[in-house]
């Protein structure tokens, strides 16, 4: 299918915007660590189940250990320890400072992809994602919002940033095993992963009473539950797919960068965050930046 993989790019934005927003109502009263378990516990039952519907299996014979030992630390890596920090992070700056943050995942998968793919991207893309940087960095508001401090902030944009850039080499370390491995059955092996790598991450926390004590059933759940369908479930097949099927993981990263334009709009439908005309132009530059990198 032409273009599968950039489809898939650009669903995995959406999808991704979608839970931002639900992902910061629920961590408004469950703790990140404990989000992160429920997410990636719910979304690893539904790839589970997945599996079997599109005939792939378990324990595919022609994947060799290694595969199985860096999808294992990918998973880890960029789910258990990334989602953990951006969680943070999310906390700390709301949606839209957020998205601003996430702008970092650009310029890092372009670098991690030139570095250790060898990849090389031409002037039109090149064009499109200095676009989207522009963009998105003049439209970004630097305010803190109503009860947060300008510590907060800057806590939150370095957790941010080091999530962002576990996460991008989380995904360039496997990008070959990717090439040649069933696209659920590596995202489920990333995910199981990822959620076994929170546990003792909770277990050693000296808040691990309050952490168990919040994933019982409570009204956070109706955020949390379409939060782990939306931005793990889909965001990560999607997500995955697009690194899969596109030609260079660098066209791939760029589309994904869209997220930050469509959580900039969700944050001001959804959780009334404000939008000032510096936030237009760079919505209006993130697209024009995208459509460059596709052209």
């Amino acid at each position: 299918m032409p273009y599968l993989g950039e489809f898939l790019s650009v669903g995995a934005a959406v999808f991704w915007a979608v839970g931002v927003i639900l992902f910061k109502r629920s961590g408004e009263t469950m703790p990140p660590m404990a989000l992160n378990l429920f997410k990636n516990s719910l979304a690893l039952v539904l790839m589970l189940a997945t599996m079997p519907l599109l005939g792939e299996a378990y324990l595919p014979e022609d994947q060799p250990a290694s595969s199985w030992a860096l999808l294992a630390l990918s998973g880890f890596l960029g789910i258990a320890v990334a989602d953990t920090l951006f969680f943070v992070s999310l906390g700390k700056l709301g949606a839209g400072l957020a998205a601003v943050v996430d702008t970092s995942y650009t310029p890092v998968m372009l670098g991690l992809s030139f570095v250790f793919l060898g990849e090389r991207i031409g002037l039109l893309a090149t064009a499109g994602a200095a676009l989207i940087m522009f963009g998105l960095l003049i439209g970004s508001a630097a305010k803190p919002e109503r009860g947060k401090s300008r510590r907060d902030v800057l806590e939150g944009t370095i957790i941010g940033v080091v999530g962002i850039a576990l996460m991008a080499v989380s995904i360039v370390m496997v990008k070959n095993v990717l090439n040649g491995a069933p696209m659920v059955w590596a995202t489920t092996v990333r995910l199981a992963a990822g959620a076994l790598g929170v546990i003792p991450l909770i277990l050693l926390s000296p808040r691990r009473g309050a952490l168990m004590e919040s994933l019982r059933p409570s009204a956070t759940w109706k955020f949390a539950a379409p939060a782990a369908l939306v931005g793990t479930y889909l965001a990560m097949i999607a997500w995955i797919g697009g690194m899969k099927y596109t030609q260079h993981v660098s066209i791939a990263a760029l589309l994904n960068q869209m997220s930050t334009i469509f959580i900039f709009v969700l944050a001001v439908v959804f959780l009334r965050e404000p939008l000032t005309a510096r936030r237009s132009f760079a919505i209006g530059c993130g697209f024009v930046g995208a459509a460059l990198v596709v052209w």
